[in-house]
């Protein structure tokens, strides 16, 4: 069984991927370094000495270093040269096993999504305890953008009267878009209607806002 370990490398000893399709936003990856310091070491994959993930962080720290600094918490320095740590014991013996890791170390991380009001509450939250926002990615402006968007969420227009020919409804709750079979929704809109008392579209918005819990 391969042992996994840390061990701290000169940044210039440092070798990239020869192919690495992801984009860094550096800037972020820099304001992030320097409020919370060097927080994941990088990865490298053992039989080629090439990187598999922390591309961004590593530009970063060369940016950093090439501007003259400050030396990052929990980066150490050797004879002017930045040590940086390195996660080491992984092999892949397959190069493009080695390049399928690569996408999916960057990839799985943007499947999950956020549930955009918790992350609102927890933005309002720390900047109600004083924080700012410098190095978590979102800044005011998407706390504004976000806010907004949640209020516009459950904009209703008249619902109008069942067409016979229609062969889907569309349905938009946010950024989430999908078609459902008349009959099937015509059916629960009766079964919401019948509950509430009404057809009215505003106790539609308030029943779908409870029971969503938003």
């Amino acid at each position: 069984m391969d042992e996994v370990l840390v061990e701290y490398i000169p940044l210039s000893d440092i070798v990239e991927a020869d192919n690495n399709p992801k984009d860094h936003d550096i800037g972020q990856i820099y304001q992030s370094i320097k409020r919370f310091g060097f927080t994941q070491p990088i990865m490298m994959n053992e039989k080629t000495g090439k990187l598999l993930a922390g591309h961004g962080r590593l530009q970063t720290l060369q940016t950093m270093k090439d501007a003259g600094e400050k030396l990052p918490n929990r980066i150490k320095e050797k004879d002017g040269d930045w040590l940086v740590p390195v996660l080491k014991g992984i092999s892949f013996d397959d190069d493009n096993e080695a390049q399928a890791y690569l996408i999916a170390d960057n990839r799985l991380t943007e499947l999950g999504g956020w549930n955009t009001g918790e992350l609102v509450e927890e933005l309002e939250r720390l900047i109600s305890e004083g924080l700012d926002l410098d190095g978590i990615g979102y800044d005011f402006d998407d706390l504004e953008t976000m806010v907004s968007d949640m209020e516009r969420t459950f904009e209703v227009e008249d619902i109008p009267d069942i067409d016979e020919e229609e062969t889907s409804v569309k349905i938009q709750i946010g950024r989430y878009r999908f078609k459902v079979d008349p009959e099937l929704f015509y059916e629960w809109e009766s079964r919401v209607a019948d509950e509430l008392g009404s057809r009215d579209s505003d106790d539609f918005v308030d029943w779908l806002r409870e029971t969503l819990g938003i």
